[in-house]
């Protein structure tokens, strides 16, 4: 069991000293156009507001969406209503945790 601990501790520490040695080798992503053939091609803001006016920005997180209407295009955020605290825009996994005394949400 010491001889198999030993030769690992060797063979870790020969790939630590390769990869701090050469480290532009470690991590090499290649850079072609076939792993990206999923995706179409990218679109300048102007293009994609004309392409889809409906269309929700997906780095826009659901509490920043102020609108019924804008919440409920999203498939990721759900609009939750309260007498308490004003109507709100919440992500599904904090709408289902909202209290039910609370909020009243559509899902």
């Amino acid at each position: 069991m010491e001889t198999f601990k030993l030769i690992l501790t060797v063979l870790l520490l020969i790939f630590s000293l390769n990869v701090i040695s050469n480290p532009s080798q470690a991590a090499v992503i290649p850079n072609d156009a076939s792993r990206n053939q999923i995706r179409g091609p990218k679109l300048n803001g102007s293009d994609a507001k004309t392409r889809n006016p409906n269309r929700v920005d997906p780095k826009r997180g659901c509490g920043e969406m102020s609108s019924r209407s804008e919440c409920s295009r999203s498939t990721k955020c759900r609009w939750c209503r309260s007498e308490a605290l004003g109507d709100m825009c919440f992500s599904k996994s904090e709408a289902w945790r909202l209290p039910s005394q609370v909020f009243s949400c559509e899902f």
